[in-house]
């Protein structure tokens, strides 16, 4: 590795020290036990991260072009108005195809996984997702 100064080269170094961004994280969540939670989850790490937690999905979609999510967290089976999970990821892609989508469920299934990726998802987490621990949970799908 090349030594430039305090980095080598090919040190994984966090997306947000890079660009000196935070990263942009939605949440797309009807159960608002699980709102609360992931906000209380997220509050301590303002200095990486901007969480926005969006109840319905016209909220979350009607955000995307202003925030350009990094990192969008919906919940496969979110009921509401007009869409679904999948209804989504459709809907974000269109919006933005620099976001990585993330499926969520209470319990992954037979088929789920497989649903959401084939489905436009990047990957499928069971929730509740652990926010309080971000560096490991954004592993694998951003730069950290």
């Amino acid at each position: 590795m090349k030594n430039l100064g305090y980095i080598s080269v090919g040190t994984i170094i966090p997306l947000w020290v890079i660009m000196k961004k935070k990263v942009v994280i939605a949440i797309f969540e009807t159960d608002p036990l699980n709102r609360f939670i992931y906000q209380k989850m997220l509050e301590p790490q303002r200095d990486k991260v901007s969480f926005h937690i969006f109840n319905s999905a016209e909220e979350g979609l009607g955000k995307a072009v202003e925030l350009a999510f990094d990192v969008a967290f919906i919940d496969m089976h979110m009921h509401g108005k007009f869409f679904g999970g999948l209804d989504i990821v459709k809907k974000l892609k269109m919006i933005s195809d620099q976001t990585t989508m993330i499926a969520m469920t209470t319990l992954i299934q037979d088929g789920d996984v497989e649903r959401a990726t084939s489905g436009g998802f990047f990957k499928c987490r069971e929730k509740p997702l652990p926010f309080f621990d971000l560096d490991k949970l954004l592993v694998g799908i951003i730069d950290i």
